[in-house]
């Protein structure tokens, strides 16, 4: 993964991974490096009608609620997957 901005707020990281500008995730950079934070929109066919967070590791992908401590947070990394690296592909 690629590191792509610094020192964000939890609602300038989430803005950004919303954006789907491009594949997109955050972390906090006391967390282990292939921990990774992403957003799912919902598809027609999906049972979920709303978006939701996820995380993903090496461990697989489990939904995400964040606490009070990471929402107040102000040192969000953004990271662009590559080649090998966590699926950003969302």
């Amino acid at each position: 993964m690629r590191v792509v901005e610094t020192s964000l707020s939890f609602g300038d990281a989430t803005d950004r991974i919303k954006s789907k500008i491009r594949p997109l995730g955050m972390r906090l950079p006391q967390w282990s490096e292939e921990v990774v934070i992403l957003v799912q929109e919902p598809d027609p066919k999906s049972k979920m009608t709303a978006p939701y967070f996820y995380v993903s590791s090496r461990f697989g992908k489990v939904c995400w609620i964040p606490t009070m401590i990471e929402m107040f947070n102000n040192n969000w990394i953004l990271v662009e997957g590559d080649e090998g690296s966590i699926d950003l592909k969302i």
